[in-house]
């Protein structure tokens, strides 16, 4: 055979091996079960993210090395509304509690002038020691000690300041019984401290335009635990005996006849908080069950759902599970994770063009800024 045919031949070859590679790196790690789900355009809220150039590699597995999730997440059914008796009397005592802070719908306002966030904290004296003494914590090691709320503003940043000041503000609306209740809501504290810090890392690097939002978003994704545990005091076991976050779902939803989406809503409407933030706590949860789509949330708002439900769960794996010391994720997937509540997650980043939070995860410099808060916050205690 000439000499020129054989290399033409090797050449052809060569291109549909290449093409049958990069279809194969394109494809899903896992085949994702009983997904309903569909491609949906992209909002301009969300610019810079989605390019197909710029898409991580998935990890390509086995499946036989993939386990079934579990029975219990197979069957299991997700409250999303009061639907007895019970649950109205929960829900009656969520919106009965102590009167939450007035100051907190102001400060759940997207606000990015230092002087209006200084002009809204300086009218609790409360909350200008809590932020001027997590600004002194060993969180931020200061070199010389901060002073005044607005110097604490300035070196923290405003969005930073913000959700400090918001923490504090739905403690207000806490009262503790017992130590093993104050000892699960320094967890949920911790956790939303972390998910908003890490919300805020990721929204930056992919260059999104709402990251403020969504890492204060990510902080609120802990409002409905904070107010079933300050209801419920005995729920306080499943955030002290690493649960996973599908166990404590279950276990909180057969005990107590409803869940933390709900009563988040709950607290979050008795609060007056903004509506679009009363509903998307409301349909924080609908990811783990894949019925996102079902809800009445525009596409722009079930992507901030997306982002925040995610962050949050790697965060759970962190500081309630134990199962990882740092974000040393190669994707988030089911078979990565091996978390029930992780088992639509590769279809629905995917689908909401978030993919490119894997990019994230996998940087060094990322997971060296994750690593040094959980070194000091100390969530090994």
């Amino acid at each position: 055979m000439p000499l020129d045919i054989i290399i033409n031949s090797i050449a052809i070859t060569g291109l549909i091996l290449v093409l049958y590679l990069y279809r194969m790196s394109k494809k899903s790690t896992i085949a994702t079960k009983k997904t309903n789900l569909r491609s949906t355009s992209k909002d301009s809220y969300f610019t810079g993210i989605g390019d197909a150039a710029d898409e991580p590699t998935l990890i390509l597995r086995n499946p036989k090395d993939i386990p079934d999730p579990s029975e219990d997440f197979i069957n299991f059914v997700l409250l999303e509304d009061i639907v007895d008796e019970k649950q109205r009397k929960l829900f009656d005592s969520v919106t009965n509690l102590k009167k939450p802070h007035p100051l907190l719908t102001l400060l759940t306002r997207n606000i990015t002038d230092p002087k209006e966030l200084l002009s809204i904290i300086k009218n609790d004296p409360e909350l200008v020691v809590n932020v001027i003494k997590v600004a002194n914590s060993s969180l931020f090691a200061l070199r010389k000690s901060i002073t005044t709320i607005n110097h604490a503003i300035v070196y923290l940043g405003v969005l930073q300041a913000k959700n400090i000041a918001m923490q504090f503000a739905l403690e207000r609306s806490s009262e503790f019984v017992n130590n093993e209740q104050k000892q699960a809501y320094q967890k949920i504290w911790k956790a939303s401290f972390l998910a908003s810090s890490i919300g805020l890392l990721i929204a930056k690097d992919m260059k999104l335009d709402n990251s403020a939002e969504l890492s204060t978003r990510c902080l609120l994704d802990y409002l409905g635990d904070l107010s079933l545990l300050n209801t419920k005091p005995k729920i306080a076991k499943y955030y002290l005996n690493r649960s996973t976050h599908f166990n404590r779902v279950k276990s909180i939803q057969k005990e107590l006849g409803t869940n933390t989406a709900i009563m988040g809503k709950a607290f979050a409407e008795n609060a007056q908080l903004p509506d679009e933030i009363i509903e998307s706590i409301g349909a924080s949860m609908l990811p783990m069950v894949n019925k996102l789509s079902e809800s009445t949330l525009s596409s722009e708002q079930q992507t901030v759902v997306i982002f925040s439900y995610y962050v949050s769960r790697i965060t759970d794996l962190i500081i309630f599970e134990r199962r990882i010391d740092n974000i040393n994720l190669e994707e988030i997937s089911f078979a990565e994770t091996i978390s029930d509540s992780f088992f639509y997650s590769q279809a629905q980043i995917e689908q909401y063009g978030l993919s490119k939070m894997n990019i994230t995860l996998r940087k060094s410099r990322f997971r060296q800024e994750v690593g040094s808060l959980i070194e000091k916050l100390g969530f090994d205690s």
